[in-house]
């Protein structure tokens, strides 16, 4: 069965829409799993654990909740075992294996990773050229503010994430924002038409359901939209694999600046730049190309 990707910058609300469609008839949606970062299962495990965040967690939460009894500690560390013995298999041949358990539901899934290197889209490209892809859209101002929140909290912020033209740099949304869409842009475009879906998260904020059967026809899936909230993987897991989920869905955005996301603007300062400037001419246009005024 073909898997569902759902393709997004940070803070998008990518994880929050796998879920939501994971309530739906024909859909087994499952954590963030990172897939294209590595071709073999043993260097992803590794890149997994070098790395100083959760990445790994939502694999090991998927193949203890299918293969290893649940989600708890003893679960995880089965499905440490589960995937030593596969790391000389492919990452895809993992995939196919996790799919064909869920079959006939389609496995579906966010990420937010793969948009940011094109090495990792022509991973992709190459590992599921079958897949429907979700290019899934939000106005880079709302992206902006609450991911310009979350990063004041970090303690190590991707030197790519930075503006160098201040000093110091300067950590500044926009430019995951665009990084990314305009990889997804290069990577639709080798893509069937009819297997690539764009979506505006305002659209799904301002009615949920009429958006998502739209969204649901094109992938062949039905149903109502359900509650979320009671998908195996919406709530943080255990200590050993807490993670799993897009940063957004967890974070604790201060009240003053989920307000601020709220009043969208293309041309106004940018509050989270010391600068008072305002949107690159780039991120200005590739906005507009998605209806943002």
């Amino acid at each position: 069965m073909r898997p569902i990707v759902i393709l997004a910058a940070p803070f998008s609300g990518a994880s929050w829409l796998a879920g939501v469609l994971g309530t739906l008839h024909g859909a087994c949606a499952v954590p963030q799993l990172f897939p294209y970062l590595a071709d073999n299962c043993g260097e992803l495990m590794e890149i997994f654990r070098l790395g100083q965040d959760e990445h790994g967690d939502g694999l090991l939460r998927l193949v203890g909740q299918l293969y290893c009894g649940g989600q708890d500690s003893a679960a995880i560390a089965r499905a440490q075992q589960w995937l030593q013995a596969r790391e000389q298999r492919s990452v895809a041949e993992v995939l196919d294996e996790i799919a064909a358990t869920v079959a006939p539901e389609r496995l579906l899934y966010a990420d937010c990773e793969t948009p940011l290197r094109p090495i990792y889209t022509r991973r992709l490209l190459r590992m599921h050229p079958e897949a429907d892809l979700v290019h899934l859209v939000r106005h880079p101002w709302s992206q902006g503010c609450r991911f310009a929140a979350w990063l004041r909290e970090c303690i190590f912020v991707p030197t790519d994430f930075r503006d160098y033209a201040l000093f110091p740099p300067c950590p500044d949304p926009q430019i995951a924002w665009l990084r990314a869409n305009e990889n997804i842009e290069r990577l639709i475009a080798q893509w069937p038409a009819d297997r690539v879906h764009r979506v505006r998260s305002e659209d799904l904020d301002h009615d949920l359901q009429g958006s998502v059967d739209r969204l649901a026809m094109r992938l062949g899936l039905s149903g109502r939209v359900g509650d979320p909230s009671r998908w195996p993987y919406a709530q943080r897991g255990c200590r050993e694999a807490p993670g799993g989920l897009e940063a957004d869905v967890w974070a604790d955005i201060p009240e003053a600046d989920e307000r601020l996301a709220t009043q969208l603007s293309m041309s106004a300062p940018l509050p989270w730049r010391p600068d008072g400037a305002s949107f690159a001419e780039e991120v200005k246009a590739l906005a507009r190309r998605y209806g943002y005024e």
